[in-house]
């Protein structure tokens, strides 16, 4: 089973349909993240979501950062557009591709108000 296979199926209703997002997280232990191959990763990642969304046109890349806390570091991608159902479409198959991962959260924002939570 993949992670991607665990998020709702949830049609968006929220008014604000220029404000929706696919956000990702990635939690990692501490200091892993100092570690070359996992931030070489990091930064494959970001390139490759740039790419997907800028050949798909469903919205716009906005990066990552990264968030180190006390017992975890995490990294999160944001993608915007008008259709958070179309973006997460585009980048399902990299998720899927990802390895596995203890702590992953795919939010998919349909307005300022409104979010699925994974």
């Amino acid at each position: 089973m993949y992670l991607t296979d665990e998020l709702f199926d949830n049609s968006p209703d929220g008014d604000r349909q220029d404000e929706q997002a696919v956000i990702i997280c990635l939690q990692f232990p501490i200091g892993k993240l100092k570690q070359k191959k996992a931030l070489d990763a990091v930064f494959d990642l970001d390139d490759i979501f740039r790419e997907i969304v800028a050949s798909s046109h469903v919205g716009t890349y906005d990066g990552h950062e990264f968030c180190e806390g006390i017992e975890e570091e995490s990294v999160t991608f944001y993608i915007y557009g008008k259709d958070a159902n179309k973006i997460y479409h585009e980048i399902k198959p990299i998720l899927q591709s990802l390895p596995s991962l203890q702590e992953v959260s795919i939010i998919k924002r349909y307005s300022q108000f409104e979010n699925i939570v994974q």
